[in-house]
């Protein structure tokens, strides 16, 4: 059996790794070849994994599984299906629940779902002053996927007034539109599940670390690490709380497959508790980074059998060993303002710990950074303590020009 695997950062990494647990013939198409991938799989195509076009020679593969969000966004999924291969992954009109923040918001809104904040979609700059004099506070989204750094907030990233207009004339000009909500206060959580069209099936949570140092100091990152508990739920976190978001996201499956068509893939879904309520921050039509690494490290069973059962229709509930995982990225010095790349770095023997390579690439044998996060390194527990213990004890094995934060779990 011939398995496609769409992407070639760590969380493609996670996927290659359990599908190839199966006995199957792994394929890999990437734009930049990751070398822990390219181990696993029997023929690797490096190609514009954004162009439908260059896909074609994937005909005759029996399944695939898209694992970043852009590939979506450009309607591989699409392409695929039309050469008759079954893909994990929504069609791009489905996958607009991420590229398009603006139409996630409608869709909650024109179907009775909770979860939405106060929020306007603003095509002119009058509009965004008029939300503003409700709401001095907000959250400001771009319409398109930014790689997770377009959305900017009061008081983090906007010191003012004139700023927030500013930054939304200039999304306004790029896409036509811009997104403005009420700034939200609470508690964040994610949510990320497996979706056969009518059946949503949620993974263990899993919390990740944003900021780039100790102390959830400095800028935001694409994740320093992440942990997940042994009871599958999270410390301060209650029960009901998950239940409000496991329920807006059953109801959002279901209006899709009323109003569009069947979701079919992964969704993951950004929420917060406040005192008012679970709010949806926003979706993503994929796995999280590292998020995907700690829930598939937990998975039993066969990920080839649950992504037919998938794109089938025909999910049932997924099992998921009871242990704590604590994750942490390493990355490149100056990551993210001024990154230094096309530096080197070395892995040694790794012995409590599992090593998922990110954004890096091989040259003449070596192994160098590009601009983005280079590995993450995952360990598996009884306990979080004891996973963050083993983790730690072998990232100083990872030599070369990086950093990591060394606070992941410090609290749990």
């Amino acid at each position: 059996m011939r398995v496609l695997v769409v992407g070639n950062g760590a969380r493609e990494h996670a996927i290659a790794k359990k599908l190839a647990q199966d006995d199957i013939e792994l394929w890999a198409a990437m734009s930049k070849r990751n070398p822990g991938i390219a181990h696993l799989s029997r023929r690797v195509e490096i190609i514009d994994i954004d162009k439908p076009s260059d896909y074609d020679r994937f005909r005759g593969v029996d399944i695939a599984f898209i694992g970043p969000e852009a590939p979506l966004a450009a309607g591989i999924a699409d392409h695929l299906n039309g050469l008759g291969v079954p893909v994990v992954g929504p069609m791009r009109n489905l996958a607009r629940l991420e590229w398009s923040k603006s139409w996630a918001r409608i869709v909650l809104e024109e179907n009775g779902i909770p979860g939405n904040p106060e929020f306007k979609i603003c095509r002119n700059l009058s509009e965004v002053r008029s939300f503003l004099n409700e709401h001095p506070d907000v959250a400001v989204k771009p319409d398109v996927l930014t790689g997770g750094k377009g959305v900017k907030l009061t008081g983090e990233h906007l010191h003012s007034a004139e700023e927030v207009e500013r930054y939304a004339f200039e999304m306004i000009g790029n896409n036509g539109l811009v997104l403005l909500e009420e700034k939200l206060k609470g508690r964040e959580f994610t949510l990320q599940a497996f979706v056969d069209g009518t059946r949503v099936e949620v993974m263990p949570l899993v919390r990740d670390f944003k900021r780039a140092y100790d102390g959830d100091r400095g800028p935001n990152t694409g994740s320093m690490g992440s942990f997940s508990c042994p009871d599958h739920g999270l410390p301060d976190l209650p029960a009901s709380a998950v239940d409000e978001g496991v329920e807006i996201m059953k109801r959002t499956v279901k209006a899709l497959a009323q109003t569009v068509d069947e979701y079919r893939g992964f969704l993951y879904g950004g929420f917060m508790k406040t005192e008012k309520g679970v709010y949806l921050i926003e979706y993503n039509s994929r796995l999280g980074d590292p998020e995907a690494i700690n829930v598939l490290s937990l998975f039993r069973g066969s990920l080839v059998d649950i992504g037919f059962s998938v794109v089938e229709g025909r999910l049932r509930k997924p099992s998921f060993s009871k242990e704590a995982t604590v994750c942490v990225y390493v990355v490149p010095e100056g990551y993210p303002d001024a990154p230094k790349k096309d530096k080197p770095i070395k892995i040694g023997n790794l012995k409590d710990s599992e090593l998922y390579y990110a954004s890096v690439y091989e040259d003449s044998g070596e192994i160098k950074t590009t601009g983005s996060r280079a590995v993450a390194l995952l360990a598996k527990a009884e306990t979080v303590a004891e996973a963050r213990e083993r983790v730690y004890s072998e990232v100083s094995k990872v030599e070369g020009a990086l950093f990591f934060r060394r606070d992941i779990a410090a609290d749990v």
